[in-house]
């Protein structure tokens, strides 16, 4: 019985693994609009550049947590500058960060 439930979970975590982007253009937008490099969203990224240009063009999905902080960070540019097309990533991309990392966002909000 316990293989099912693994077998579960494991779906469940392809699930989670996903819909908290964009779209590759709207990622390159994002990033652009900010002003930012590729190299300096890798670099904060802990990641490689070329890497990175795979994960922004679409040929290559990042993995926790990475996967996460990229999402957050997108979802942190997209509330600065609009985002375009469907924007039900937001919603997943808003939550990537961990309750534990960091500073306290509602604190940081003003709430």
């Amino acid at each position: 019985m316990s293989e099912i439930f693994a077998a579960v979970d494991a779906l469940l975590a392809k699930a989670r693994d996903g819909g908290d982007l964009p779209e590759p253009a709207e990622r390159e937008r994002l990033r652009k609009a900010a002003g930012l490099t590729q190299v300096e969203v890798a670099d904060a990224l802990k990641t490689r550049r070329e890497t990175f240009a795979k994960w922004e063009n679409g040929t290559a999905q990042p993995r926790a947590p990475r996967r996460g902080a990229y999402a957050f960070l997108l979802a942190g540019l997209a509330d600065i500058h609009g985002t375009r097309g469907p924007d039900g990533w937001l919603t997943l991309a808003r939550r990537a960060r961990p309750l534990d990392a960091g500073t306290n966002t509602t604190a940081a909000q003003g709430e």
